[in-house]
Protein backbone atom coordinates (compact mmCIF):
# COMPACT_ATOMS: atom_id res chain seq x y z
CA UNK A 1 0.00 0.00 0.00
CA UNK A 2 1.52 2.87 -1.05
CA UNK A 3 2.06 6.07 0.99
CA UNK A 4 -0.18 8.97 0.63
CA UNK A 5 1.28 12.77 -0.43
CA UNK A 6 -0.75 14.60 1.37
CA UNK A 7 0.75 17.97 1.76
CA UNK A 8 2.72 18.80 -1.67
CA UNK A 9 1.02 22.14 -2.28
CA UNK A 10 1.18 23.38 1.02
CA UNK A 11 4.50 22.57 1.08
CA UNK A 12 5.46 23.95 -2.70
CA UNK A 13 4.38 27.48 -2.06
CA UNK A 14 6.53 27.62 0.86
CA UNK A 15 9.32 26.58 -0.92
CA UNK A 16 11.37 28.12 -3.65
CA UNK A 17 13.67 26.59 -6.50
CA UNK A 18 16.42 24.24 -5.04
CA UNK A 19 19.80 24.08 -6.98
CA UNK A 20 21.64 20.67 -6.84
CA UNK A 21 25.34 20.75 -5.61
CA UNK A 22 27.15 17.53 -7.23
CA UNK A 23 28.50 15.61 -4.32
CA UNK A 24 31.89 13.61 -3.77
CA UNK A 25 32.17 10.05 -3.40
CA UNK A 26 31.22 7.15 -1.63
CA UNK A 27 33.29 4.59 0.18
CA UNK A 28 31.88 0.88 0.06
CA UNK A 29 32.63 -1.77 2.41
CA UNK A 30 31.86 -5.22 2.64
CA UNK A 31 31.35 -8.17 5.02
CA UNK A 32 34.92 -8.23 5.89
CA UNK A 33 34.69 -4.20 6.04
CA UNK A 34 33.68 -2.76 9.36
CA UNK A 35 30.42 -2.48 11.70
CA UNK A 36 27.79 -0.33 12.90
CA UNK A 37 25.96 0.16 16.42
CA UNK A 38 22.74 0.64 17.50
CA UNK A 39 20.60 0.10 21.31
CA UNK A 40 18.69 -2.32 22.84
CA UNK A 41 15.21 -4.32 21.85
CA UNK A 42 11.41 -3.02 22.76
CA UNK A 43 9.21 -4.98 24.96
CA UNK A 44 6.84 -7.13 22.61
CA UNK A 45 4.09 -9.85 23.00
CA UNK A 46 6.07 -12.10 21.69
CA UNK A 47 9.44 -11.09 21.62
CA UNK A 48 12.21 -14.27 21.41
CA UNK A 49 12.36 -14.60 25.49
CA UNK A 50 15.25 -16.72 25.19
CA UNK A 51 17.38 -14.28 22.84
CA UNK A 52 16.13 -11.29 24.70
CA UNK A 53 16.65 -12.51 28.38
CA UNK A 54 20.23 -13.15 27.95
CA UNK A 55 21.13 -8.83 26.30
CA UNK A 56 22.06 -6.84 28.42
CA UNK A 57 19.76 -3.48 27.03
CA UNK A 58 20.60 -1.15 29.47
CA UNK A 59 17.47 0.71 28.65
CA UNK A 60 14.65 1.73 31.07
CA UNK A 61 12.26 -0.54 32.00
CA UNK A 62 8.65 -0.76 30.28
CA UNK A 63 6.68 0.28 33.30
CA UNK A 64 8.57 4.00 33.70
CA UNK A 65 8.75 4.23 30.05
CA UNK A 66 5.23 3.71 29.69
CA UNK A 67 4.70 6.09 32.40
CA UNK A 68 7.21 8.58 30.91
CA UNK A 69 5.45 8.32 27.53
CA UNK A 70 1.88 8.91 28.72
CA UNK A 71 2.63 12.30 28.64
CA UNK A 72 2.41 12.19 25.36
CA UNK A 73 -0.49 11.68 24.95
CA UNK A 74 -2.94 9.27 22.77
CA UNK A 75 -2.86 9.43 19.46
CA UNK A 76 -6.18 10.04 18.74
CA UNK A 77 -7.99 8.85 14.68
CA UNK A 78 -5.44 7.15 12.84
CA UNK A 79 -6.97 4.82 10.62
CA UNK A 80 -4.36 1.56 10.18
CA UNK A 81 -6.50 0.07 7.72
CA UNK A 82 -5.20 3.00 4.93
CA UNK A 83 -2.28 3.45 7.06
CA UNK A 84 -0.60 0.60 8.31
CA UNK A 85 2.29 0.63 10.91
CA UNK A 86 4.38 -1.93 8.27
CA UNK A 87 3.53 -1.67 4.77
CA UNK A 88 3.97 -5.56 2.81
CA UNK A 89 4.20 -5.79 -0.63
CA UNK A 90 5.68 -8.49 -3.11
CA UNK A 91 6.87 -7.41 -6.17
CA UNK A 92 9.04 -8.93 -9.41
CA UNK A 93 10.63 -5.18 -9.78
CA UNK A 94 14.15 -3.69 -8.99
CA UNK A 95 13.72 -2.58 -5.20
CA UNK A 96 16.30 0.12 -3.87
CA UNK A 97 16.84 1.42 -0.22
CA UNK A 98 17.88 4.95 0.65
CA UNK A 99 19.16 5.35 3.79
CA UNK A 100 19.24 9.17 6.36
CA UNK A 101 19.06 12.24 3.99
CA UNK A 102 18.63 14.42 7.02
CA UNK A 103 17.81 17.64 5.43
CA UNK A 104 20.07 17.34 2.55
CA UNK A 105 18.03 18.05 -0.94
CA UNK A 106 20.56 18.48 -2.91
CA UNK A 107 22.42 15.32 -2.25
CA UNK A 108 19.39 12.90 -1.91
CA UNK A 109 18.17 14.56 -5.45
CA UNK A 110 21.62 13.95 -6.78
CA UNK A 111 21.97 10.44 -6.00
CA UNK A 112 18.45 9.73 -6.72
CA UNK A 113 19.17 10.92 -10.41
CA UNK A 114 22.59 9.38 -10.36
CA UNK A 115 20.69 6.05 -9.57
CA UNK A 116 18.43 7.00 -12.97
CA UNK A 117 15.32 6.86 -10.58
CA UNK A 118 14.63 10.19 -10.87
CA UNK A 119 16.00 13.14 -12.39
CA UNK A 120 16.60 16.38 -10.37
CA UNK A 121 13.72 18.70 -10.48
CA UNK A 122 13.22 22.68 -10.83
CA UNK A 123 11.62 22.19 -7.68
CA UNK A 124 10.96 19.88 -5.02
CA UNK A 125 7.12 19.44 -5.43
CA UNK A 126 7.92 18.66 -9.60
CA UNK A 127 9.65 15.32 -8.95
CA UNK A 128 9.36 13.30 -11.27
CA UNK A 129 9.75 8.84 -11.34
CA UNK A 130 11.78 7.45 -14.15
CA UNK A 131 12.31 3.93 -12.75
CA UNK A 132 9.41 2.27 -13.85
CA UNK A 133 7.94 -0.56 -11.90
CA UNK A 134 10.72 -0.38 -9.31
CA UNK A 135 10.51 -0.02 -5.19
CA UNK A 136 11.93 2.55 -3.42
CA UNK A 137 12.14 2.24 0.48
CA UNK A 138 13.10 5.27 2.51
CA UNK A 139 14.17 4.49 6.32
CA UNK A 140 13.61 7.64 7.91
CA UNK A 141 15.39 10.13 9.23
CA UNK A 142 14.58 13.00 6.81
CA UNK A 143 14.48 15.56 8.94
CA UNK A 144 17.03 17.43 11.24
CA UNK A 145 20.62 17.95 10.48
CA UNK A 146 20.71 20.22 7.76
CA UNK A 147 18.74 23.16 6.32
CA UNK A 148 16.49 21.38 3.22
CA UNK A 149 14.18 19.22 5.73
CA UNK A 150 11.44 20.76 3.58
CA UNK A 151 12.05 20.37 -0.07
CA UNK A 152 13.06 16.53 1.09
CA UNK A 153 9.49 15.81 2.50
CA UNK A 154 7.76 17.84 -0.72
CA UNK A 155 10.25 15.95 -3.29
CA UNK A 156 9.46 12.50 -1.41
CA UNK A 157 5.99 13.25 -1.37
CA UNK A 158 5.46 14.42 -5.04
CA UNK A 159 7.71 11.12 -6.28
CA UNK A 160 5.66 8.37 -4.51
CA UNK A 161 2.41 10.06 -6.80
CA UNK A 162 4.64 10.25 -9.97
CA UNK A 163 5.50 6.60 -8.73
CA UNK A 164 2.67 5.11 -8.26
CA UNK A 165 0.88 6.70 -11.76
CA UNK A 166 4.12 5.65 -13.38
CA UNK A 167 3.33 1.43 -11.78
CA UNK A 168 6.57 2.38 -9.56
CA UNK A 169 6.39 2.26 -5.31
CA UNK A 170 7.88 4.93 -2.82
CA UNK A 171 7.38 3.82 0.24
CA UNK A 172 8.96 5.91 3.40
CA UNK A 173 9.32 4.72 6.89
CA UNK A 174 9.47 6.59 10.18
CA UNK A 175 12.70 7.48 11.85
CA UNK A 176 13.59 8.68 15.35
CA UNK A 177 13.66 12.09 14.14
CA UNK A 178 10.36 11.96 12.89
CA UNK A 179 8.71 10.44 15.56
CA UNK A 180 10.42 12.62 18.16
CA UNK A 181 9.17 15.25 16.59
CA UNK A 182 5.31 14.28 16.67
CA UNK A 183 5.65 13.37 20.27
CA UNK A 184 7.83 16.81 20.93
CA UNK A 185 8.08 19.25 18.67
CA UNK A 186 9.94 21.12 21.43
CA UNK A 187 12.14 18.87 21.91
CA UNK A 188 16.15 19.79 21.51
CA UNK A 189 16.75 16.81 18.72
CA UNK A 190 14.76 17.98 16.45
CA UNK A 191 15.88 21.80 16.65
CA UNK A 192 16.68 21.96 12.98
CA UNK A 193 13.39 21.28 12.06
CA UNK A 194 11.55 23.61 14.29
CA UNK A 195 13.87 26.57 12.83
CA UNK A 196 13.26 25.35 9.06
CA UNK A 197 9.23 25.09 10.04
CA UNK A 198 9.46 28.70 11.32
CA UNK A 199 11.12 30.32 8.93
CA UNK A 200 8.54 28.76 6.24
CA UNK A 201 5.77 30.62 8.77
CA UNK A 202 4.46 26.94 9.74
CA UNK A 203 4.28 26.38 13.18
CA UNK A 204 5.46 23.32 14.63
CA UNK A 205 3.03 22.68 16.86
CA UNK A 206 0.21 22.03 13.61
CA UNK A 207 2.41 20.15 12.26
CA UNK A 208 2.99 17.23 15.01
CA UNK A 209 -0.77 17.58 16.15
CA UNK A 210 -1.64 17.14 12.39
CA UNK A 211 -3.39 20.12 12.07
CA UNK A 212 -1.10 20.89 9.48
CA UNK A 213 -1.56 18.77 5.83
CA UNK A 214 2.16 17.60 6.54
CA UNK A 215 2.04 16.80 10.17
CA UNK A 216 -0.71 14.63 8.59
CA UNK A 217 1.27 13.19 6.37
CA UNK A 218 4.28 12.50 8.88
CA UNK A 219 1.68 10.62 11.48
CA UNK A 220 0.57 8.71 8.77
CA UNK A 221 4.19 6.60 7.68
CA UNK A 222 4.71 3.32 8.73
CA UNK A 223 7.46 1.85 11.06
CA UNK A 224 8.35 -0.91 8.94
CA UNK A 225 8.44 -2.55 5.35
CA UNK A 226 8.49 -6.02 4.49
CA UNK A 227 9.17 -6.00 0.35
CA UNK A 228 9.34 -9.67 -0.85
CA UNK A 229 11.75 -11.23 1.64
CA UNK A 230 13.33 -7.89 2.73
CA UNK A 231 12.71 -6.34 5.96
CA UNK A 232 12.95 -2.27 6.37
CA UNK A 233 13.19 -0.24 9.72
CA UNK A 234 14.94 2.24 10.86
CA UNK A 235 17.04 0.78 13.27
CA UNK A 236 16.23 -2.86 12.81
CA UNK A 237 15.50 -3.92 15.71
CA UNK A 238 12.11 -5.95 16.27
CA UNK A 239 13.15 -8.08 19.54
CA UNK A 240 12.26 -11.17 17.26
CA UNK A 241 8.81 -10.64 17.21
CA UNK A 242 5.98 -11.83 14.47
CA UNK A 243 4.90 -9.50 11.55
CA UNK A 244 1.36 -10.26 12.98
CA UNK A 245 2.39 -9.44 17.13
CA UNK A 246 5.18 -6.84 15.94
CA UNK A 247 2.32 -4.73 13.98
CA UNK A 248 0.15 -5.12 16.82
CA UNK A 249 2.07 -3.97 19.38
CA UNK A 250 3.01 -0.76 17.44
CA UNK A 251 -0.49 0.03 16.81
CA UNK A 252 -0.99 -0.56 20.75
CA UNK A 253 1.68 1.82 21.14
CA UNK A 254 0.52 4.30 19.45
CA UNK A 255 -2.87 4.33 20.01
CA UNK A 256 -2.15 4.26 23.99
CA UNK A 257 0.85 6.64 23.95
CA UNK A 258 0.84 8.69 20.49
CA UNK A 259 4.21 9.05 19.01
CA UNK A 260 6.18 8.78 22.03
CA UNK A 261 5.19 5.14 23.16
CA UNK A 262 8.16 3.09 24.22
CA UNK A 263 7.60 0.84 21.50
CA UNK A 264 8.95 3.61 19.65
CA UNK A 265 10.98 5.87 22.08
CA UNK A 266 12.82 3.38 24.52
CA UNK A 267 16.75 3.17 23.82
CA UNK A 268 15.27 -0.57 22.54
CA UNK A 269 13.39 0.15 19.84
CA UNK A 270 12.59 -0.37 16.13
CA UNK A 271 13.38 3.21 16.36
CA UNK A 272 16.04 4.05 18.65
CA UNK A 273 18.56 0.77 18.97
CA UNK A 274 21.87 1.79 19.11
CA UNK A 275 24.38 -0.95 17.96
CA UNK A 276 26.91 0.11 20.05
CA UNK A 277 24.93 -0.02 23.63
CA UNK A 278 25.98 -2.08 24.47
CA UNK A 279 26.44 -4.27 21.47
CA UNK A 280 24.40 -4.77 17.90
CA UNK A 281 21.10 -6.25 18.74
CA UNK A 282 21.71 -9.56 16.73
CA UNK A 283 24.93 -10.28 19.51
CA UNK A 284 23.56 -12.28 21.99
CA UNK A 285 25.27 -13.32 24.96
CA UNK A 286 25.82 -17.40 24.47
CA UNK A 287 24.41 -17.13 20.32
CA UNK A 288 25.60 -16.97 17.73
CA UNK A 289 25.16 -13.67 15.50
CA UNK A 290 24.29 -15.00 12.52
CA UNK A 291 21.59 -17.79 13.89
CA UNK A 292 19.77 -14.88 15.59
CA UNK A 293 19.54 -12.98 12.47
CA UNK A 294 17.96 -15.64 10.88
CA UNK A 295 15.73 -16.33 13.76
CA UNK A 296 13.94 -12.44 13.91
CA UNK A 297 14.44 -12.48 9.88
CA UNK A 298 12.10 -15.48 9.78
CA UNK A 299 9.64 -13.85 12.44
CA UNK A 300 9.20 -10.70 10.22
CA UNK A 301 9.16 -13.46 7.21
CA UNK A 302 11.93 -12.03 5.90
CA UNK A 303 15.25 -13.27 4.76
CA UNK A 304 17.36 -10.22 4.87
CA UNK A 305 17.21 -7.01 7.51
CA UNK A 306 17.74 -3.24 5.94
CA UNK A 307 18.44 -0.39 8.39
CA UNK A 308 19.92 3.08 8.67
CA UNK A 309 19.57 5.01 11.58
CA UNK A 310 23.86 4.82 12.44
CA UNK A 311 26.93 5.78 10.05
CA UNK A 312 28.96 5.70 12.39
CA UNK A 313 32.27 2.72 12.95
CA UNK A 314 31.67 -0.60 14.74
CA UNK A 315 33.68 -3.08 15.56
CA UNK A 316 31.44 -6.60 15.87
CA UNK A 317 32.10 -9.39 18.17
CA UNK A 318 34.06 -11.74 15.50
CA UNK A 319 36.26 -8.60 14.70
CA UNK A 320 35.43 -7.44 11.55
CA UNK A 321 34.68 -4.11 11.16
CA UNK A 322 31.91 -1.22 9.07
CA UNK A 323 34.09 1.78 8.44
CA UNK A 324 31.63 5.08 8.96
CA UNK A 325 30.25 6.24 6.14
CA UNK A 326 30.10 2.88 4.17
CA UNK A 327 27.17 0.54 2.92
CA UNK A 328 28.06 -2.44 4.69
CA UNK A 329 26.33 -6.08 5.03
CA UNK A 330 27.19 -8.69 7.36
CA UNK A 331 25.84 -12.66 6.24
CA UNK A 332 23.97 -11.84 4.03
CA UNK A 333 20.91 -11.10 6.94
CA UNK A 334 21.65 -7.40 8.02
CA UNK A 335 22.41 -4.30 5.89
CA UNK A 336 23.57 -0.98 7.51
CA UNK A 337 22.58 1.34 4.38
CA UNK A 338 22.47 4.97 6.60
CA UNK A 339 26.09 6.44 5.22
CA UNK A 340 25.77 9.85 7.04
CA UNK A 341 25.27 11.59 3.10
CA UNK A 342 23.75 14.75 4.82
CA UNK A 343 26.11 17.74 4.70
CA UNK A 344 25.43 18.23 8.83
CA UNK A 345 26.98 14.96 9.37
CA UNK A 346 29.06 14.40 5.97
CA UNK A 347 30.81 11.10 6.37
CA UNK A 348 30.03 10.66 2.61
CA UNK A 349 27.84 12.24 -0.08
CA UNK A 350 25.86 9.03 -0.50
CA UNK A 351 24.87 5.72 -1.50
CA UNK A 352 22.12 3.41 -2.27
CA UNK A 353 21.56 -0.02 -2.07
CA UNK A 354 19.96 -1.44 -5.80
CA UNK A 355 18.39 -5.12 -4.64
CA UNK A 356 17.81 -7.09 -7.92
CA UNK A 357 16.69 -10.88 -8.54
CA UNK A 358 17.33 -12.74 -11.74
CA UNK A 359 13.85 -14.51 -12.50
CA UNK A 360 15.42 -17.28 -14.54
CA UNK A 361 18.35 -18.29 -11.98
CA UNK A 362 16.87 -17.27 -8.83
CA UNK A 363 20.26 -15.19 -8.26
CA UNK A 364 19.92 -12.40 -6.36
CA UNK A 365 22.29 -9.41 -5.72
CA UNK A 366 22.52 -6.29 -3.51
CA UNK A 367 24.71 -3.30 -4.92
CA UNK A 368 25.95 -0.56 -3.81
CA UNK A 369 25.50 2.80 -6.37
CA UNK A 370 27.20 6.05 -5.43
CA UNK A 371 26.29 9.61 -6.63
CA UNK A 372 29.07 9.23 -9.59
CA UNK A 373 26.80 6.33 -11.17
CA UNK A 374 29.48 3.76 -10.02
CA UNK A 375 28.04 0.45 -8.79
CA UNK A 376 29.66 -2.68 -7.12
CA UNK A 377 28.20 -5.45 -6.13
CA UNK A 378 27.68 -5.96 -1.77
CA UNK A 379 26.23 -9.28 -1.71
CA UNK A 380 25.14 -12.22 -3.79
CA UNK A 381 23.33 -15.32 -3.25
Amino acid sequence: MPCRPLAIATLAACLGLVACAAPPASVIDGDSGTEASDAAPPAIADASSSLDASRQTGGPDATTAQADASSAGPDAGRDWSQHPAIVQLDTTQDLWALGDVHGDYDRMTALLAAAGIAPVPAQPSAAQWSAGGAVLVCTGDLIDKWTQSLPVLAYLQALASSATASGGQVIVTMGNHEAEFLADPSGTKTADFVTELNAAGISPASVASGAHPLGQYLRALPFAARVNDWFFAHAGNTSGATLANLEASLRAGVDAYGYGAPILSDANSILEYKLDSPAPWWEVAGKDPATVLAQYATAVSATHIVEGHQPGSVTFSDGTKRAKGTLFQKFGEIFLIDVGMSRGVDDSAGALLHIQRNAATGKTTASVVLPSGASSVLWSN
